[in-house]
C-alpha cells in the first residue's frame, strides 16, 4: 500500500501539470484592446451635402484590414486607423489608410485633405497632398467635393483612404504622417518601388 501512495501522487501531479499547460495565460489570451478614443469629432467646416456614393478607387467594405505598418485609435468613437501602404515611386509617395469601425455604433469620420501632410522632422520639411490643375486633391474624395472625404461607417465596416504626396528625397527613409482626427503616425518607414 505504501508504494501506491507515491504512484497515485505522481499521477495527480502529472494531471495537474497537464491541466495547467492547457490554461490560457495572460500573454496568449486574445483580448480586444480597450477603446481610449475621445468623443466623436464634430466637423467645424461647411455643412455636408446629402449622402452620396464615394468617388475614386477606394470603397466601403466589411473585409478585414490587411497587414498594417502602424495602427492607432482616432478621435471618432470606435474608429481605428491602419496605415497599410506608404510607398515612394518616382516623384510621388502614396499613402493608404484604412479607417475601420470596431465599435457598436455608426461613426462618421471626416477627412479634410487641407489638414493632411507628411513631415520630415530631420529636414524640417512639410509635404502636402498633391492637387490637380483644377485644385482637386489627388486622393479618395467624397462625390461632389474636391477637398475631403467623409462617410458613415457602420459597425464592422472599413474604408480605404488613399492620397498622393510629393516624394521626399531617396535618402529620407521615414517621415511622420498627420491625418486629422488621429494622433501623428510617427517615423513611418517609406517603402520604395
Amino acid at each position: 500500500m505504501n508504494r501506491l501512495i507515491p504512484a497515485a501522487l505522481s499521477v495527480v501531479l502529472l494531471l495537474a501539470a497537464a491541466c495547467r499547460a492547457k490554461e490560457p495565460t495572460a500573454s496568449t489570451e486574445a483580448t480586444p484592446p480597450a477603446s481610449t478614443a475621445a468623443p466623436a469629432a464634430t466637423p467645424t467646416t461647411e455643412a455636408a451635402p446629402p449622402a452620396a456614393a464615394p468617388a475614386g478607387p477606394a470603397s466601403t467594405s466589411t473585409a478585414p484590414a490587411g497587414a498594417s505598418l502602424a495602427s492607432q485609435e482616432t478621435n471618432w468613437t470606435g474608429i481605428a486607423a491602419d496605415v497599410t501602404e506608404f510607398r515612394r515611386k518616382g516623384n510621388t509617395l502614396t499613402a493608404k489608410v484604412v479607417l475601420r469601425n470596431h465599435g457598436t455604433a455608426d461613426a462618421q469620420p471626416d477627412i479634410n485633405y487641407k489638414e493632411v501632410y507628411l513631415m520630415d522632422l530631420a529636414a524640417g520639411k512639410k509635404y502636402e497632398v498633391l492637387q490637380d490643375e483644377k485644385g482637386a486633391f489627388i486622393a479618395a474624395l467624397r462625390s461632389n467635393w474636391n477637398d475631403r472625404w467623409y462617410e458613415t461607417l457602420k459597425p464592422g465596416q472599413s474604408f480605404t483612404l488613399w492620397m498622393k504626396f510629393p516624394a521626399p528625397p531617396p535618402d529620407v527613409k521615414s517621415v511622420t504622417l498627420q491625418v486629422p482626427g488621429a494622433p501623428p503616425f510617427e517615423d513611418l518607414p517609406i517603402q520604395d518601388g
